[in-house]
């Protein structure tokens, strides 16, 4: 099972940008504002379908307040791609998003207190591995990069370390609440929401319109994969720990970069950017094996 949740977290959140990737949006808020509605119906049908287990006080507001996280993360990542690049900040905040989730498991929750001497060898090979391979990915598709200086420079990376260190927290209210997680999953996707659509007044944006119809559908399965995603991710962290888990689900830029090669053309297949984002992904991979199967 541990095996089955690492695989449908990493798939859907390897494959959730795609479907929205080509809409043209007026702000990026407007994508946020959609991405949250699907998820938040998403969790809704779940929680109805399971009977709707009751919802106390300790397992509405910790879980709804790692919402708000993930979409102030949102933000902070929107910025950080503004100024600096896609490339050049999901370099920035993956790794960061790994090393969050790790310091978070192994300071609230104890994990890796038991590692022999050989597990932390095989946890730190494993570590340098997978963030090894994230940046040999995001680095052959440095083309994206932008060149900025002074204040935007800032702001970018500010950006893109607040989306580092929030996106790697926003599941520990869920942890500490010990809500199960499908308990757990429908007040945070309020919270979601409800931070999207404010964040979306803030910005302006108006009525969240799109071009074309097919567009209305193409960001709604791009919620719902994240929300598929988000489910694996909080299962597999039950399973196997917070800091294991949640550095395993990052693999989904492994996912990502496959994806852009053969459906993006970003690289094109053959070129040596496109071989080096497969080794990348190759050495990503092999450094989560390792991770997966700690003792």
């Amino acid at each position: 099972m541990t095996f089955l949740y690492a695989f449908i977290t990493v798939l859907a959140w390897g494959t959730w940008f795609a479907p929205s990737q080509k809409i043209q949006f007026r702000n990026l808020h407007i994508r946020t504002f959609y991405v949250t509605s699907a998820n938040l119906v998403l969790a809704l049908i779940v929680w109805l379908i399971r009977g709707g287990p009751a919802i106390t006080a300790a397992t509405f507001w910790l879980p709804f307040s790692g919402g708000l996280i993930w979409s102030v993360s949102g933000y902070c990542a929107f910025v950080a791609i503004e100024k600096l690049g896609l490339a050049r900040a999901v370099g920035i905040w993956t790794p960061l998003n790994i090393i969050v989730g790790l310091v978070w498991g192994a300071l609230l929750f104890d994990e890796f207190g038991t590692l022999g001497g050989r597990g932390r060898w095989l946890l730190l090979i494993s570590l340098v591995a997978i963030i090894a391979g994230i940046l040999l990915i995001i680095l052959a598709r440095g083309g994206e990069s932008k060149s900025a200086t002074g204040k935007p420079l800032a702001l970018g990376l500010l950006g893109a370390l607040g989306a580092g260190i929030l996106w790697g927290t926003y599941f520990i209210p869920i942890r500490i609440s010990q809500a199960s997680m499908w308990v757990a999953s429908w007040p945070m996707a309020i919270g979601m929401w409800v931070a999207g659509l404010l964040l979306l007044a803030l910005a302006g944006g108006g009525v969240p319109k799109l071009a074309h119809r097919r567009d209305y559908l193409l960001v709604a399965l791009s919620g719902l994969l994240w929300g598929i995603g988000n489910y694996g991710m909080l299962l597999l962290t039950e399973a196997i720990g917070t800091g294991k888990g949640f550095t395993i689900s990052q693999l989904g830029v492994a996912i990502n970069a496959m994806v852009g090669i053969f459906w993006l053309k970003d690289p094109r297949p053959g070129t040596r950017a496109a071989w080096i984002t497969g080794a990348g992904v190759l050495l990503a991979m092999v450094g989560g094996i390792v991770l997966g199967n700690l003792k």
